[in-house]
């Protein structure tokens, strides 16, 4: 079969029949973010804002190292029903939910130490961690439903079903901010709950989409499914889907401590503008990449249904339409965050300092965004074909180089919210630099090819 282009049209409908839905799904997670630091923002106090970020840290922090779920079932999936294989991938979505909801409970079993460990680690002001453990104790309730919820999105993806995950999402964050606006002002008579509203909010829209989200997998699901796995699982095949799980969870794992690094660093600062700015380029910042890693999320699926049909050439001209998309929306968004960013720090706050640092770091930014794009895309295309050891690697020597650069600016300098997010610009280099070299040579794909001659 001849090489795929860079244009190739056939190539780029694909990509972008499933990376459409997925980017309006990636920015409903920032956008919720926003709404939540703009109606946080807006009270008298700024402290709510600062608990809300120290406590999301640590939240994110734990549902990011379970996103493993989701990818790794994407990249199988896809290669399952690349070779045409629905039991199979049906099968891929039990083991993802029964790892899921036992990891939720274990959450919920472990919350105390969990929060105890993680506010100490962020070391934020008494009256900022007063609240952020309030935000914290309701919201870890979504544990359960959040992880299974992750397998689910995986297999539908994998299935190249784009369109259900995004109806859901958009369904989750429109229950959420309906929630924010009525509990956290308290609006229409109800008490004015604050952080605590924003949690609530947060909370029952979670519930709400992993029980549409059930009713929307169960129909797809039922014909291939087997009751005998239930009193059978030992007996599955684990091994790959483990393995492939276990890397990207310690590529997770590295990943979430460098960019929790952020905000930890940041709240030892001990100041509350400057902790609120930095919630605010924090929101900023994933507002962009999640855009943008909506054709990462593409080419776990591409990448794998074209390597699980055997076709490599495929699989390398949809990666390479993904990087043409990604990193040109990428460039135009960011040149949009310059041009726009009185605008843009009016929005999030009225608060006069709080505006004056995000005009300063826009630019750091607004740097990052094209490099972001690089880093997430390789990173997908690697996930697609289950390069999965690579990654970690990879995200090994990307985390050295950030804390490398904290330690030596704050050696030289002092500590400084410009120094924490321009070492996180060298962090995603860095993972740019190892992917896409990687990407360059023909091992991303004979990898998978290798693994599935002896699968």
């Amino acid at each position: 079969m001849a090489h795929k282009t860079w244009f190739d049209r056939e190539i780029h409908a694909e990509l972008l029949r499933l990376s459409v839905p997925t980017i309006i799904s990636t920015l409903a997670v920032p956008l919720l973010g926003i709404v939540d630091t703009a109606v946080l923002g807006r009270l008298p106090d700024v402290a709510h804002v600062g608990a809300a970020a120290a406590a999301n840290t640590i939240l994110s922090s734990i549902f990011w190292i379970f996103g493993f779920l989701r990818m790794g079932t994407t990249a199988l999936v896809a290669q399952a029903v690349g070779q045409r294989d629905e039991p199979m991938a049906a099968r891929l979505l039990f083991q993802a939910l029964s790892i899921g909801g036992v990891l939720g409970l274990l959450l919920l079993a472990l919350q105390g130490a969990i929060g105890w460990a993680g506010f100490l680690l962020i070391g934020a002001s008494p009256e900022v961690t007063g609240l952020a453990k309030q935000y914290f104790s309701i919201r870890i309730y979504e544990a359960p439903v959040y992880l299974m919820s992750l397998g689910a999105m995986g297999y539908l993806r994998g299935r190249g079903d784009a369109i259900t995950p995004m109806t859901v999402t958009i369904a989750i964050n429109l229950i959420n901010i309906a929630g924010d606006l009525l509990l956290v002002p308290g609006w229409w008579g109800l008490p004015s709950l604050g952080v605590r509203g924003a949690a609530w909010a947060s909370l029952a829209a979670q519930w709400a989409g992993g029980v549409a989200l059930a009713a929307a997998v169960w129909p797809k699901v039922r014909p291939r499914f087997d009751p005998t796995w239930v009193r059978r699982w030992r007996e599955l095949p684990w091994m790959r889907f483990l393995r492939v799980q276990r890397d990207l969870l310690i590529r997770t794992i590295l990943l979430v401590v460098t960019l929790g690094a952020l905000t930890a660093l940041a709240a030892r600062l001990n100041a509350p503008s400057e902790l609120a700015a930095h919630a605010i380029l924090l929101q900023l910042w994933s507002l962009v990449s999640y855009g943008v890693d909506g054709f990462a999320y593409a080419t776990e699926t591409t990448v794998g249904m074209w390597l699980g049909r055997g076709d490599a050439a495929k699989a390398r001209a949809s990666a390479q339409a993904a990087l043409l998309w990604g990193v040109g929306i990428a460039t135009l968004l960011a040149v949009a965050y310059v041009a726009g960013v009185d605008s843009i720090a009016r929005f999030f706050t009225t608060n006069v300092e709080v505006q004056r640092i995000i005009r300063e770091l826009v630019v750091v930014i607004a740097v990052s965004q094209p490099i972001n794009a690089l880093a997430y895309i390789f990173d997908g295309i690697l996930i697609g074909a289950t390069d999965t050891h690579y990654l970690c690697r990879a995200m090994l020597l990307s985390s050295v180089v950030f804390f490398a650069v904290v330690a030596t600016g704050w050696f030289l300098w002092d500590l400084s919210l410009s120094l924490i997010w321009w070492s996180a610009v060298a962090f995603m280099a860095m993972r740019a630099l190892t992917l896409g070299v990687r990407f360059r040579s023909a091992a991303w794909s004979a990898e998978y090819l290798r693994l599935h001659r002896s699968h």
